[in-house]
């Protein structure tokens, strides 16, 4: 899969690409569900730090399942999506860096490939994590002194056969239908955290 990235100033918000169309594969039975834990590496930072942010994805239901590997990706499709709230407003004119990312399948490419480029299995009572940057020029509220709320959302159309891709090519379906098991289906929330933006060093409002 071959992703061809795009950076553009927009105003409080992301260009993500679209996400991919087809019918959703279902787990069975309603007890299947996943758990989705944000863990911040620290919980204050100076005004224009980066944030350091643990993710955990826990399969705390009864079968195995595959989930998106690419957990969280600022430019591109992303399961989980980020919000800081709850703060000071922002000055006026604070500009959100926003991004957008294309990507183009390869139909010569094997169905084992593609699956294992995109999914990942995840076993019951298992859990997969990842650690991500969270950029101010992104989110300028990390550059806004003040407490923020922050939370996230993770869901996932549950379809092993669809791209992500702008010109999709889908997977076989007869071949994602023969798999021991499918792909989680649904929308979680995570727990929130509340992170503390101080000022700069050697601003007159600096406490530390």
């Amino acid at each position: 899969m071959k992703r061809v990235y795009a950076f553009v100033p927009v105003v409080f918000g992301l260009v993500l690409a679209p996400h991919g169309a087809g019918k959703p594969q279902l787990p069975q039975g309603g007890s299947r569900r996943l758990e989705v834990r944000i863990s911040p590496k620290s919980r204050v930072l100076r005004a224009g730090q980066t944030l350091e942010l643990r993710i955990e994805i826990r399969n705390v239901g009864d079968v195995e399942l595959f989930v998106e590997k690419d957990i969280y990706q600022p430019c591109s499709h992303s399961p989980l999506s980020l919000s800081l709230d709850l703060g000071p407003p922002l000055k006026p004119g604070s500009e959100r860096l926003g991004c957008a990312a294309d990507c183009i399948d390869n139909p010569k490419e094997s169905f084992a490939n593609r699956l294992v480029e995109r999914w990942i299995s995840l076993p019951e009572g298992h859990f997969y994590g990842t650690v991500v940057s969270i950029d101010p020029d992104l989110f300028p509220e990390l550059k806004t002194p003040g407490r923020w709320r922050l939370r996230g959302k993770y869901s996932s159309g549950g379809d092993l056969t669809s791209s992500i891709c702008l010109s999709p090519v889908p997977l076989d379906r007869q071949l994602a239908d023969a798999l021991p098991y499918k792909a989680w289906r649904g929308q979680e929330e995570t727990n929130a955290v509340w992170i503390e933006v101080l000022p700069p060093r050697g601003s007159p409002k600096s406490k530390r």
